[in-house]
C-alpha cells in the first residue's frame, strides 16, 4: 500500500515538474503582457492548483490503464493492437493544466489519442 502512494507521488511529481519545464521554455520563447499581469498571475496559481488533484487522478488513470492494458495483452492472446488501444487511450493526454487550458485555447484531453489515431477521430467521438 505504502510502497504504492510513494510510486504515484513520485511519478505525479515527475510529470508535473516536466510540465513546468515546458511551460518555462513556451513562456521565455513567447512572454506576452497578459502572462506578467495580475490575471496572468490568477491564471498560473489556479493551473498549478487544478494540476495537483487533476494530475493524481492522471497519473492514476495511467497506471490502471497500464495495468489493464498488461491483461488484455495476456488473455487476447498476444493482441498488440488491443492491448495498444488501451495504453493508448490511458497513458496518452494531458497531465498538466496551464492556463491556456483554463483560457479555453487549449484542450484538455484526460483520454489520450492512441497511437495511429487522429485528433479528428477521438473529438468525434465525444
Amino acid at each position: 500500500g505504502i510502497a504504492i502512494v510513494l510510486v504515484l507521488a513520485f511519478a505525479h511529481l515527475a510529470v508535473i515538474e516536466a510540465g513546468w519545464a515546458q511551460e518555462a521554455d513556451a513562456k521565455t520563447s513567447s512572454a506576452s503582457t497578459d502572462e506578467t499581469s495580475v490575471s496572468g498571475a490568477g491564471l498560473q496559481a489556479a493551473s498549478w492548483l487544478l494540476t495537483i488533484p487533476y494530475g493524481a487522478a492522471k497519473v492514476v488513470f495511467a497506471i490502471l490503464g497500464g495495468v489493464t492494458g498488461g491483461l488484455t495483452y495476456v488473455f487476447s492472446g498476444g493482441d498488440t493492437d488491443a492491448a495498444m488501444a488501451v495504453w493508448g487511450t490511458s497513458v496518452y493526454g494531458t497531465y498538466v493544466i496551464t492556463p491556456d487550458h483554463l483560457k479555453g485555447d487549449k484542450a484538455v484531453r484526460f483520454l489520450g489519442v492512441p497511437p495511429g489515431k487522429d485528433g479528428g477521430e477521438a473529438s468525434s467521438a465525444k
